[in-house]
């Protein structure tokens, strides 16, 4: 420990505390001892870390290896059973996504109809409103 250390440590003891240490005090050396292997300690921990990671990265590469394999045989096979199938698929597909939208636009077709009945409905009976309005209006005024 440096003597900048150890100073700033000694004035802080004695500004918390009270008490007055010496560089020779066993309470120092204590506190030294204490630094030391909390760096002896931090130095193991991260060579353990390293040793870890070097394990991992060495797992991970050999399941990459291993999964990479099997996705490119289940892959191929997919493609081979794919090929055969894609035809019939694709027009079952077509024919299904055709008819799904054709009755969608129906029933949309219907709708908007029906609201635009109602509107104009509305529309109506708002005109007749405003008819009858202007009739009351002219037969108060004469």
């Amino acid at each position: 420990m440096n003597n900048d250390k150890l100073d700033a440590l000694i004035k802080r003891i004695a500004s918390e505390h009270g008490i007055v240490l010496t560089k020779d005090d066993p309470v120092l050396m204590m506190h030294t001892l204490n630094e030391v292997l909390l760096e002896q300690n931090e130095k193991a921990q991260a060579e353990l870390l390293n040793k870890y990671e070097a394990i991992l990265q060495e797992n991970f590469s050999q399941w990459q290896t291993f999964a990479s394999k099997k996705a490119n045989v289940l892959i191929n096979a997919q493609q081979s059973h794919f090929s055969k199938n894609n035809d019939q698929l694709t027009d079952n597909g077509m024919q299904q996504v055709s008819e799904i939208i054709r009755i969608t636009i129906n029933h949309e077709i219907r709708e908007l109809t029906r609201i635009s009945r109602q509107a104009a409905i509305m529309n109506l009976l708002a005109a007749i409103l405003v008819l009858v309005s202007v009739v009351i209006v002219v037969f108060m005024l004469l």
